[in-house]
């Protein structure tokens, strides 16, 4: 596993920051260019998430170089952390009966594999989550202090995690599905103590704390009515059946119930499993379906692996037949997963499988014919985020370089794709009617048309 994910490396060293990424990115350049003096950036950049992954860029760049290939041996480094917790987890947790090697197939989750090659916090995020959840079964009081300190420094979905590890915590003792030492309780108490040191210090230095006071980030954090939070709570569970995860949900749920309804035959190890799934899942339902902050697949990563662990254990629990077809099913759905695109109209959480790699071909080749054309980029109206590669790629863009922001009653054209979610479907709709197609580019689904107006 290790060997693969240095091979990804070599791969993409080269691969900028996409999406979210990119302003992680940004602050990282703000604590890099102040020579990691200041980790707590200004509120024009700032979203209220704490500074450890960005903070950890900056200081590869200082150590190596500002480049896309150190940001990605930081990203290596991590992903290799998280292989080695979940490889524990499994050890741990998985049935006498199950193949060791099914750990392979846990490991080839979509959402997971996709953030094995983006550079954001979610892999950091999870090698702590891990990292918590083996260090409660085991009753490690030194490693479960720096992951819960971890969580709370990476990320503010971490909150959430810790809530749940501390649910998770009170279940597994009370059900005693682990051993209890007193001494563990006193990880909460210096996470805890942590945390409440970097709100003081970001409230000393930017007057607020948690909830951001840049308007681009506090709209995210509000609370929404009965409809919004329907639509919230269909999303939520889109999250869990897509790119090929409804396979999951259609085995794992017949099992579970009968799991569940046959009392007498329970095993510690998949009781254990089923507690940490169902805690994390109610926590993340609960903190952000009733909220306006968008959501992506990445954010429940940890419930996707947990719940293939689960279905692994239930499979060998009730010696289901042919469990070698059922593994050879799950892998074709996982690896076909990377190709689920949906229409332009619909928003995708791009960053959650591998299909995004894509985009860069097809920009390259749309931005080839841009130049051979004669067409000034600062004619072309986008929301494609071009004119970030200050952060995206570390390259210097010149005012003529830049393109214009997408205004459809200016813009003499318009340059779309579909991993822009942000462009509504009635301009979609009104572009592609009514304007003229001058140029158009896909690759495996991921593709950007140049419009010109008639």
């Amino acid at each position: 596993m290790v060997c693969v994910l240095v091979v990804e490396f070599l791969l993409l060293k080269h691969t900028p920051f996409f999406w979210d990424a990119i302003t992680k990115s940004s602050r990282a350049s703000w604590i890099y260019a102040n020579g990691l003096t200041e980790f707590i950036v200004p509120t024009e950049y700032n979203s209220g998430h704490p500074p450890l992954w960005i903070s950890l860029l900056a200081i590869f760049w200082t150590i190596f170089e500002k480049a896309l290939w150190s940001s990605r041996l930081l990203l290596l480094i991590v992903n290799v952390g998280v292989a080695w917790q979940i490889v524990l987890f499994c050890k741990t947790n998985f049935l006498k009966t199950v193949s060791a090697f099914v750990v392979l197939i846990v490991c080839l989750e979509p959402t997971f594999i996709a953030q094995t090659t983006n550079l954001n916090n979610d892999m950091l995020l999870l090698f702590f989550t891990f990292l918590g959840l083996n260090s409660l079964i085991k009753s490690r009081t030194i490693f479960f202090t720096l992951a819960l300190v971890g969580l709370l420094l990476v990320n503010l979905r971490g909150i959430y995690i810790v809530v749940s590890i501390a649910l998770i915590h009170v279940i597994y003792v009370r059900l005693k599905l682990i051993e209890s030492r007193k001494s563990i309780y006193i990880s909460y108490l210096i996470a805890v103590f942590s945390f409440a040191v970097f709100c003081y210090f970001q409230y000393e230095k930017l007057g607020w704390f948690l909830i951001s006071q840049n308007e681009n980030y506090n709209a995210h954090r509000q609370s929404v009515g009965v409809k919004q939070v329907l639509i919230n709570s269909i999303v939520y569970v889109k999250s869990f059946l897509e790119y090929g995860r409804f396979i999951i949900a259609i085995i794992l749920l017949p099992l579970l119930i009968k799991y569940i309804k046959d009392k007498t035959n329970r095993d510690v190890k998949i009781d254990r499993v089923a507690i940490a799934f169902f805690v994390l899942a109610f926590v993340f339902f609960i903190g952000m379906v009733p909220f306006s902050n968008p959501f992506g697949d990445r954010y429940f990563m940890v419930c996707y692996l947990l719940a293939i662990v689960l279905l692994v254990n239930l499979m060998a629990h009730y010696d289901i037949a042919k469990k070698t077809v059922v593994y050879a099913v799950m892998v074709v759905m996982f690896i076909t997963g990377h190709f689920w695109i949906y229409p332009a109209t619909l928003s995708q959480s791009w960053d959650s499988s591998l299909a995004y790699l894509n985009s860069y071909t097809v920009e390259a080749k749309m931005e080839r014919f841009i130049n051979s054309s004669g067409i000034e980029p600062t004619e072309i109206g986008t929301r494609i985020l071009l004119n970030a590669r200050e952060f995206s790629e570390f390259k210097d863009i010149s005012e003529a370089d830049r393109y214009a922001d997408f205004n459809i009653n200016t813009n003499q054209f318009i340059l779309l794709s579909n991993i822009d979610n942000q462009t509504k479907d009635d301009e979609l709709n009104e572009i592609m009617t009514n304007w003229k197609l001058v140029k158009h580019y896909s690759q495996l689904g991921v593709f950007m048309s140049l419009y010109k107006r008639e």
